[in-house]
């Protein structure tokens, strides 16, 4: 038999050799021709696969002649004369496989086709052949026959033309149109109604929606062409660039309570959705989630006595406090409640819960009324904690000896020294008023609408309309968000810090409950990590990617993942001051009223895609990573928010070099030790191995300053002498802007010309002119210079105008003319 199965029905076929088994037969399936390498070789084996296992065992225990059981006809060799040449089976082995047998040949054929046969009984004639070559493949009897009974197959049928760059609506209706005029004589288009039109547009639609999908596909595979916002975040991280996801504005809100101790239990994460919520005045009910603002603070104490504090006046002997003040005295009617206040201030600055004081001008201090009051003379301030040696900077009880009333002495950080007078107690026409308050009870809030969405696994109940079902995948499991944008927390642009959602995740599972953490990319997530990945398109819908196996913990079997995070627009969320004046009265019952007493400028919407792939690809240049030169010490210092300057040299300790870095703290000139921990921190990780830095203060040059001026004989000369003394004092002017000796308008190696201090002079009304200036460093035995004062490179000059401290600078003003 020459291969008959060759002329017959494939279909056939299949079904006789699906019916063997059961009739006791067998046959060849196919054969797998291993032919070992190297020119010395003589040997090929071949693994013959049966349909099933029907007599095998026998074929192995037959005592005939490997080569009579398995004869082999074909080839090439065999045409050299009878037996010369000719390729036989000389070995039959069995393998772990119960259907297949391993047969040994020598030599070995040619590359011409051999035909393998099997002569045994209860083999099917028409399974009982199959060709092969001696080379390394597999031959098998299912192999469909090149025609069908050797007929050659027909020509191809005339396809109809196609505009293969139909890419829109447009050309694919016209392309279609054409088609049918083709092949449907006599059909014309017709009114955009009929059924025939209405098919073709959708149709139009869907492959233009299909081509732009490949357009878009073959887009992200760059940074210059892609459109998706993920995309871009992933291209952008390649090059240690984070993409600016906006972020909600946020700002504080000061509380007036009830009398009474109120603890905000409620803003803790079991209880997200019943928050401290604030919204607008013109929305009397929660309406719009465009001016909802949320408390996150997960725990903080307010007190009724913290609503509203004046200021203990010394028998109204001190009525204002003055720009640059750093301290403050806090009436209180009875001692009980100054020590309860000193308690609440010392503990909570300890444990975060009370950290700020407001202060704020609620009336106008010349006619004691609210028309005309300078609405934003307001000012946060930070208090200060008690220093745990010398016990100083807290608050302290204290009785006025004289007139025994009890008062709070509290103290705020010197950056946040007034930045203008404040009155306190003015006399009117219905007596004593107040006019300025200091106001205990903040909050931090901020804006976007809260929400809370549970994903459950496949299969699961769902039981509330915000659960939904998580998948999961071959990279991890993915939960999308169904409701949007999602808002992210303050982050600063320049793409070197990550973006950090607003999202919070509990994950239960049967181990317990656990909170995962946000990181950008689970790349350095070990699998033991509880972290998540965080993904926003373009219209801020985001999903939210668990890890697997070796990046991120996998989310274990059965898990409930709860979601708490906020929804909105980021520059939504920016209002002005005393907007946010509603809340849920219903739920917080002791709560009175509220306000924002700052307008709210930080809200800021993303980054945009034109933005994003202009500047990944040059933001390293403009961010040193690394400290190799001097400069690039100091730039890395003055990253740091705290700081205002910063100066570094080369410094021989005798064995080694070593960078000393000088630093100019912000609005002070108090090196405190927490900030001096930062710069170590932020140098640590920057500078080069094996090279030592050394943290200094900034060396400060005490200036010695006589001017004589003289003014108009309209204007008196105290009341000039009281504005000189402001404007060039360290601290700010009554327009609150920074005065000429403000530590921040003077940085290393600045000088001072007396041209800076004639022209601030001169701004000042009344002044005819300056008849002299003197200046030299204080104590210092040189001569007087009345042009310029130069310093070094790591000197600074000061000038504090203390009389108690005249070793810190002063200026002094000689005042001529004006009215006697």
């Amino acid at each position: 038999m020459t291969l008959l199965r060759n002329e017959g029905n494939q279909e056939a076929l299949k079904k006789r050799a699906n019916n063997l088994e059961i009739n006791g037969f067998n046959g060849i399936k196919q054969v797998i021709v291993n032919v070992p390498s190297g020119q010395n070789s003589d040997e090929a084996y071949i693994d013959v696969h049966f349909y099933n296992e029907n007599t095998i065992q026998d074929i192995l225990n037959d005592s005939k002649s490997p080569n009579l059981l398995f004869p082999i006809y074909g080839g090439r060799k065999i045409q050299a004369g009878p037996g010369i040449g000719q390729a036989k089976v000389t070995k039959i082995a069995n393998t772990d496989a119960n259907n297949v047998l391993k047969l040994t040949i020598t030599p070995v054929g040619d590359y011409s086709t051999y035909i393998l046969s099997v002569n045994y009984i209860k083999i099917d004639p028409i399974f009982s052949e199959i060709e092969f070559k001696f080379r390394p493949g597999c031959f098998t009897t299912e192999c469909a026959p090149d025609g069908e009974f050797g007929i050659p197959p027909p020509p191809p049928q005339q396809e109809p033309t196609i505009d293969y760059l139909a890419k829109d609506f447009d050309s694919f209706r016209h392309t279609m149109i054409v088609a049918m005029m083709d092949r449907v004589p006599g059909w014309q288009p017709t009114s955009e109604a009929d059924l025939d039109q209405v098919l073709l547009e959708l149709f139009s639609a869907s492959g233009d929606e299909l081509s732009d999908f490949q357009d878009r596909v073959m887009s992200e595979a760059f940074l210059a062409t892609a459109r998706k916002r993920v995309s871009l975040a992933r291209y952008a991280r390649l090059m240690d660039y984070h993409i600016h996801q906006g972020n909600q504005a946020s700002t504080w809100i000061a509380i007036i309570l009830a009398p009474g101790v109120i603890d905000f239990s409620l803003l803790k994460q079991s209880d997200w959705e019943n928050r401290f919520k604030v919204w607008t005045k013109r929305d009397q009910h929660l309406s719009s989630p465009s001016t909802v603002f949320v408390a996150r603070d997960e725990e903080r104490y307010f007190y009724h006595l913290l609503n509203q504090m004046e200021l203990y006046t010394w028998s109204d002997s001190m009525t204002k406090l003055r720009a640059g003040t750093t301290t403050a005295d806090l009436k209180f009617s009875s001692q009980q409640s100054a020590d309860t206040v000193q308690n609440l201030i010392r503990d909570g600055t300890k444990r975060g819960t009370i950290t700020h004081l407001l202060i704020q001008e609620r009336l106008n201090p010349k006619t004691a009324r609210e028309a005309g009051r300078d609405q934003y003379k307001r000012q946060l301030l930070k208090l200060l904690q008690e220093d745990e040696l010398t016990h100083q900077h807290g608050a302290t009880a204290i009785q006025d000896p004289i007139t025994q009333e009890w008062f709070v002495r509290v103290h705020w950080e010197e950056k946040d020294q007034l930045r203008s007078d404040y009155f306190f107690t003015v006399q009117s026409e219905q007596g004593k008023d107040s006019v300025s308050y200091f106001y205990g009870n903040l909050v931090q809030v901020c804006y976007g609408l809260p929400m809370m969405t549970i994903f459950k696994e496949q299969g699961k109940l769902l039981e509330k309309e915000n659960e939904y079902y998580f998948d999961r995948r071959r990279w991890g499991t993915l939960c999308r968000l169904p409701e949007g944008p999602l808002l992210y927390e303050d982050t600063p642009e320049g793409g070197e810090i990550p973006p950090k959602s607003t999202l919070q995740i509990e994950v239960k599972s049967s181990s317990g409950s656990s909170m995962w953490q946000e990181v950008i990319s689970l790349i350095h997530s070990d699998e033991d990590d509880e972290h998540f990945v965080v993904e926003t398109d373009e219209d801020g819908w985001a999903s939210i990617r668990f890890g697997i196996e070796d990046n991120g913990k996998n989310l274990p079997e059965g898990s409930i993942v709860k979601c708490y995070y906020q929804i909105g627009k980021g520059d939504e969320g920016n209002i002005g001051a005393d907007s946010l004046v509603n809340f849920d009265k219903s739920l917080f019952v002791r709560i009175e009223s509220c306000w924002n007493p700052f307008d709210i400028t930080n809200g800021k919407d993303q980054e945009t895609r034109e933005k994003i792939i202009r500047r990944a690809v040059e933001g390293y240049k403009f961010k040193q990573q690394r400290a190799v030169t001097l400069q690039d010490y100091a730039d890395i210092v003055e990253r740091i928010e705290e700081v205002s300057k910063a100066s570094a040299m080369y410094m021989w300790t005798g064995s080694w070099r070593t960078v000393r870095i000088a630093v100019d703290p912000a609005g002070t000139t108090n090196l405190t030790q927490d900030l001096k921990n930062k710069v170590v921190l932020s140098l640590e990780a920057a500078k080069l191995i094996g090279e030592d830095f050394e943290i200094r203060a900034a060396q400060y040059v005490p200036i010695e300053i006589h001017v004589k001026l003289c003014i108009n004989e309209n204007y008196w000369i105290n009341d000039i002498k009281y504005i000189l003394k402001q404007e060039f004092s360290n601290g700010y002017t009554h327009s609150r802007k920074k005065a000429f000796f403000h530590p921040d308008n003077w940085t290393f190696g600045q000088e001072l010309r007396a041209s800076q201090i004639i022209g601030r002079v001169q701004s000042i009304e009344g002044v005819d002119n300056i008849m002299s200036i003197e200046m030299k460093r204080w104590n210092e035995k040189t001569s007087v210079n009345s042009e310029v004062i130069t310093i070094q490179s790591t000197e600074i000059i000061q000038v504090e105008n203390n009389p108690d401290h005249m070793e810190k600078g002063f200026i002094d003003f000689i005042v001529e003319g004006g009215r006697q």
